[in-house]
């Protein structure tokens, strides 16, 4: 593009005498790029869509030629037990459809329900909980308590949190008292966990092989991912939440300890 004369504007004209110029008439004949924020688009809207749905499919018909039962092992929760060392291994890959490029999507109790669809977020320093899943709940709206901090998306969009809730989440028998931002939006997750719960459990995730692992007195238990879950909320993220896959007895499935 450069050479096409496409990027003149980019392009730096004159380069003056400095360490590119040899002697007094022969100057590198160079193209410089001074700095460029186009935003890069490997697909089409379309073709990115279309790619979703038929991974999603593909996602499908693999577990049933594998015959893997996949409702049942995705998201369990396993004990290694006398391991005194987190590790990943190609052990971990077994039930994992690749390649992938899917975000760790977990089920864990908050409070005392059973909550699936929570997106495990490294790059988020809060957690968030989101007003349709916390209004399920039905918990007493004196809970909330004020927050005036705001929250600064990736792109510099800036939301402001209904307020904050401190409601217990726990996994297997790591018990924390999560501090959730709750916000008043859309979106294909209940709840977003972030570093703050990560470090509080110690935990630590790998997405490639589609787990977070931690450490309790017996050993270490690891915590499989959705996939097919993972897969369904990017595709209703992709849908612009039109044709959102989520309903209520998705949401939530309500077990009482």
């Amino acid at each position: 593009m450069i050479d096409a004369g496409k990027l003149q504007e980019y392009v730096k004209k004159d380069f003056g005498k400095g360490p590119g110029q040899f002697g007094t008439t022969h100057v590198i004949n160079s193209h410089v790029i001074n700095v460029s924020h186009a935003r890069i688009h490997s697909m089409t809207r379309r073709s990115s869509e279309d790619e979703t749905r038929r991974k999603l499919r593909h996602l499908k018909e693999w577990y049933l030629t594998n015959q893997i039962d996949f409702f049942s092992g995705n998201g369990a929760e396993i004990r290694e037990l006398g391991c005194t060392n987190i590790e990943f291994s190609v052990a971990d890959m077994i039930g994992v459809y690749a390649p992938h490029n899917d975000a760790i999507v977990i089920t864990a109790w908050i409070g005392m329900f059973r909550v699936h669809r929570i997106l495990v977020d490294t790059g988020s320093s809060v957690s968030v909980l989101f007003s349709g899943a916390y209004s399920f709940m039905n918990l007493p709206h004196d809970l909330i308590e004020e927050d005036e901090n705001t929250i600064i998306g990736f792109s510099g969009e800036v939301t402001n949190a209904i307020g904050k809730v401190k409601i217990p989440i726990t996994v297997v028998d790591k018990y924390v008292l999560g501090n959730f931002l709750l916000l008043d939006c859309r979106a294909p997750y209940n709840a977003i966990v972030g570093r703050d719960w990560l470090h509080e459990i110690d935990a630590v995730t790998s997405s490639y092989h589609q787990c977070l692992k931690f450490l309790v007195p017996e050993g270490v238990v690891k915590v499989k991912s959705d996939q097919m879950a993972a897969h369904k909320c990017h595709k209703s993220a992709m849908d612009e939440y039109k044709k959102s896959e989520v309903s209520r007895n998705q949401i939530i499935r309500v077990e009482h300890k």
